[in-house]
């Protein structure tokens, strides 16, 4: 279900290549329109460190051998994730762009990646929504290309992360 001509064949490719995102159901297929979970963001990185070996819950709503629970409890223990005032994670709810874009700053500042640059948030008709919170990961995840606006000058703060997305 991703055609050479797709503008996320790349990267699907990439991440597939590497085993940091796999198919779904049975494997056959990578669902690109399908949304991203919590849960999924975090295996993606998770993945890409190798699965280094992780402590035990961090979360109230994370149990034991689940299949995201070693990547949700790395990142954690690597303030990558901070979840909720309520100790839970969500791992199955749906993430949002500025979640991710959150999620992936923590992640480079963990890394000790370069977060200078800044994206022009003028160009798009909805920054206003962008949450107080997610705004400087915002800035910076456009600034450093890994989000790009949508149709009609939107960049969807709020709007879920496709799996097509967070591959790219």
């Amino acid at each position: 279900d991703v055609a050479e001509t797709d503008w996320f064949h790349d990267a699907v490719r990439f991440v597939f290549d590497r085993d940091m995102m796999k198919g779904t159901g049975d494997g056959t297929v990578f669902q690109p329109e399908m949304t991203t979970t919590r849960g999924m963001i975090v295996t993606i990185l998770y993945r890409l460190e190798g699965e280094p070996e992780a402590a035990g819950s961090a979360f109230t709503d994370v149990a034991e051998g689940a299949w995201y629970a070693a990547a949700v409890n790395w990142a954690a223990a690597n303030g990558v994730v901070k979840g909720y005032e309520d100790g839970s994670f969500r791992p199955e709810g749906i993430i949002t762009r500025e979640e991710t874009a959150v999620i992936l700053g923590r992640y480079a500042t963990l890394k000790g990646y370069d977060k200078t640059a800044q994206g022009n948030m003028e160009l798009y008709n909805d920054k206003t929504l962008i949450s107080n919170w997610a705004r400087e990961d915002m800035t910076w995840a456009v600034g450093a290309g890994l989000l790009k606006g949508k149709e009609s000058g939107l960049l969807d703060p709020r709007g879920n992360t496709s799996r097509a997305e967070a591959a790219q």
